[in-house]
């Protein structure tokens, strides 16, 4: 595959990952596959490319855990690892923003998806630097805080929230408010859920604040319970434009108990202002409680394999 990449274009190459990614989806290509495939765009320096592997690199995280997940987590630093070496850990002089970019998704991605113990400490080591410091760009900071927030202690959190609280600007602020819901532990998580309703979060921020709760990987479950019971109170309090994309992320909740409770209820309580998008939601929750059903068991043997490797 590497050899053939000079002879596609970058559209050509994003086209070719975005393309089977969905073909995993509709259940035409096994996960173990996909990320089989994706290892062959190692050589790729594009950011549009990797955008398009990182999508899949997330719904294919979605559907391990346990000593799997950890396999995976290997996997996936063993790709990225290099290739951020390669493009360089701190921003360079003159480069183009494509490059900046690139080099944040890749620090975020080998940090949380890879939980590479040196990509998280280079990410403690940009926000002690702070935002303002030369050695460091906008894109590496943003990195860093989601990065760090995703592995963050109970310190961590007390920190995010007083910058939050005490942020010099509006940016600052938002950055670290968001941040907050991707931390990895079921009391700070509901700490944040409970501040989007306390009032201290705007009104027309708290919906996404929430939004990113229930996108949390590991307490999405417990933060939809919440809005749920909290329902009422959301329609009241904030923009109803806002509510149909504050729950957007039940999509990502693919449990059996937990789809038949969000289509059961959406039944129950329609979004008269965003009833077409809300038939969406529910449709890929189905498509992606389908794929769960389809192929956790089958990755997770693929990768058992992989650690067997590793141990031998």
């Amino acid at each position: 595959m590497q050899r053939e990449l000079p002879k596609l274009t970058i559209i050509d190459r994003y086209n070719l990952i975005d393309d089977a990614w969905n073909e995993v989806v509709a259940g035409r290509l096994a996960a173990a596959d996909f990320l089989t495939f994706a290892e062959g765009f190692a050589a790729d320096r594009e950011l549009a490319v990797w955008q398009a592997i990182v999508v899949g690199l997330k719904g294919v995280t979605r559907l391990v855990e346990g000593d799997t997940e950890v396999a995976l987590q290997r996997r996936i630093a063993a790709l990225v690892g290099p290739v951020i070496t390669d493009v360089g850990w701190n921003p360079v002089a003159g480069e183009g923003d494509l490059r900046a970019k690139l080099r944040g998704l890749l620090l975020s991605t080998l940090a949380v998806l890879g939980n590479d113990p040196d990509a998280q400490a280079r990410c403690r080591t940009i926000l002690e630097q702070g935002p303002d410091s030369a050695a460091v760009d906008a894109e590496l900071v943003a990195s860093a805080t989601n990065s760090i927030a995703a592995v963050g202690t109970d310190a961590d959190y007390e920190h995010y929230l007083a910058n939050f609280r005490n942020a010099s600007t509006p940016q600052e602020e938002l950055r670290f408010m968001y941040a907050l819901a991707e931390f990895p532990q079921a009391a700070q998580v509901q700490r944040t859920i409970d501040l989007a309703f306390s009032g201290e979060v705007k009104t027309q921020n708290a919906p996404f604040l929430l939004n990113r709760c229930i996108a949390n990987r590991r307490h999405g479950e417990m933060a939809w319970s919440h809005v749920r019971r909290e329902w009422q109170t959301a329609n009241d309090k904030f923009p109803g434009n806002t509510i149909v994309r504050m729950v957007d992320p039940v999509k990502t909740l693919t449990a059996p108990a937990s789809v038949a409770d969000v289509q059961s209820f959406f039944s129950e309580h329609p979004i008269p202002q965003g009833a077409k998008t809300l038939d969406q939601i529910l449709e890929r929750q189905r498509v992606n409680s389908a794929l769960r059903e389809r192929e956790s068991e089958r990755l997770a043997t693929s990768l058992a394999a992989d650690l067997s490797i590793i141990h031998i």
